[in-house]
């Protein structure tokens, strides 16, 4: 006999494969917004390239540096 809040071991996988299943799907949403941000990176790099500098210093995209 199993005692109150244990789990089985069926209960277990059951779960863990749940688990494991939305993981996945979130794995997937992440990795949508990776390839979404590679491809802005990229027209971004094309676009600086084509433009020049000038475009890219006025608009203050990058806000890597910070002026006190």
């Amino acid at each position: 006999q199993q005692m109150a809040g244990t789990l089985t071991r069926k209960q277990m996988i059951a779960e863990l494969t749940e688990t494991s299943k939305s993981l996945e799907e979130r794995k997937h949403q992440v990795d949508l917004v990776i390839t979404a941000l590679k491809a802005e990176e990229e027209a971004d790099q094309a676009r600086f390239e084509q433009d020049g500098p000038e475009e890219e210093e006025a608009s203050g995209s990058e806000g890597d540096t910070e002026k006190m």
